[in-house]
């Protein structure tokens, strides 16, 4: 994994509230990535409406008002199904959008969209963009963006914190967080960039605060007092 990518998503993890996130998350498509505006949006999975939120530029940040549904949008609702980013332009492009998107600014060639997805869930999608055109949009750079789309919608979601009475510091919850996502000690030492061993002293300090038997039993008890989701 890059550095320079592990780096970024490491800074939202440690923002203090889900609005910095999004704003660092959006950041990420303009810092990490060849583009220089980004919309991101909301996503619900059990009424297929959209909601916008922020719209980040090199020259500015501006909050979205905007609502629609993704029966609405051919587009989206492909990206949507494959969870992962695509690319369109050309008579695609014209024939799959509404004529309202085609009118802004950002979207009169081509859009891309990148679903944001917590483990499989879809929580919101990003549209980045660029106005130059040497930028080429390819496979890989595809397969990137799908990517950060996927590490931005789990860091977005760790970050719930409804009964911290048991004093679970922030490193314990994070890992009892990647506990629940089914990830091995090895993979999230990785991610982290800390020892195993320092993994374990985490899970077993968190279970002793939680008055758990097991690991198992403290990411239930987590859930269940919606420390991690």
């Amino acid at each position: 994994m890059d550095k320079e990518l592990t780096k970024y998503i490491r800074e939202i993890y440690n923002a203090t509230d889900i609005e910095e996130r999004v704003l660092i998350a959006a950041r990420g498509f303009i810092n990490l990535f060849p583009f220089s505006r980004v919309q991101i949006n909301e996503y619900s999975i059990l009424s297929g409406n959209v909601k916008g939120v922020l719209d980040v530029s090199v020259h500015g940040t501006r909050s979205l008002d905007f609502q629609d549904n993704i029966r609405d949008i051919p587009l989206l609702r492909k990206a949507i199904r494959k969870r992962e980013a695509i690319y369109s332009t050309g008579s695609e492009y014209i024939q799959q959008s509404p004529a309202k998107y085609i009118a802004i600014d950002m979207y009169r060639s081509f859009v891309v969209i990148v679903p944001i997805t917590s483990h499989g869930n879809v929580i919101g999608y990003a549209c980045p963009s660029t106005i130059d055109d040497s930028v080429d949009i390819n496979d890989a750079l595809l397969e990137q963006l799908t990517l950060y789309g996927q590490m931005i919608g789990n860091a977005l979601v760790t970050l719930s914190h409804l009964d911290n009475s048991h004093n679970l510091s922030k490193r314990e919850i994070e890992i009892l967080q990647h506990v629940s996502w089914g990830e091995t000690v090895k993979e999230m030492a990785s991610f982290l960039q800390i020892s195993e061993f320092t993994i374990q002293d985490y899970i077993k300090s968190a279970i002793k605060k939680l008055n758990a038997h097991n690991r198992m039993h403290a990411v239930s008890e987590a859930l269940r007092l919606g420390i991690i989701v």
